[in-house]
């Protein structure tokens, strides 16, 4: 029995060394990794708008009866007479992205324009079919459309362009409305 709890003592004094053993070997090979930091989110700026309306470049005879508005986010109320075939007019302008945040140009909405007369449809129809009117980027000659993008800090002059180019000349005044343009830019 003595020679049985030598060995049981021994056994839990060699169980002892190892596990000592091990928790030193562990602490030898183990290495602390740490990573530290702080994060903040920037309030971003949204701020597309219109800026630098041109004067109206002409062709042939046509004038301006009411010369357009600017705001920041309207071009509006202008008046164009157009007398003949070749008559037009032209506006360029800036769309500018003074904002934080890329945009894109989710709705673009540019009806066809709408005549009536005081005379016969088919006389309206005829200078409707004549006209031409655009939106179109400067540099290009390339169409404003849904999804082009405008950059932060990015500016994109335009033109608006209205012209007939028609060989009839209406006995009648006709009236040309729908010429209405609306551009919503998004979050690109």
């Amino acid at each position: 029995m003595e020679k049985e709890r030598k060995v049981k003592t021994l056994s839990i004094a060699a169980l002892i060394v190892a596990v000592l053993g091990l928790t030193v070997a562990f602490a030898a090979l183990s290495t602390q990794l740490t990573i530290n930091g702080t994060a903040e989110v920037k309030a971003a700026t949204w701020d597309i708008h219109f800026a630098n309306l041109s004067e109206a470049t002409l062709t042939g005879t046509a004038t301006v009866a009411t010369a357009p508005t600017l705001t920041a986010t309207k071009i509006g109320d202008y008046k164009i007479t157009i007398v003949k075939p070749g008559d037009g007019v032209k506006y360029t302008f800036d769309v500018e992205n003074k904002g934080t945040i890329d945009a894109k140009l989710g709705t673009f909405t540019k009806p066809e324009p709408v005549c009536t007369s005081a005379g016969t449809a088919e006389e309206a129809a005829k200078v409707c079919a004549g006209l031409t009117y655009t939106l179109t980027y400067t540099d290009t000659g390339a169409d404003v459309k849904a999804e082009d993008t405008l950059a932060k800090g990015e500016t994109k002059n335009l033109t608006l362009t209205l012209s007939y180019d028609s060989d009839s000349v209406p006995s009648n005044d006709v009236e040309i409305s729908g010429l209405d343009i609306t551009m919503v830019y998004n979050q690109n």
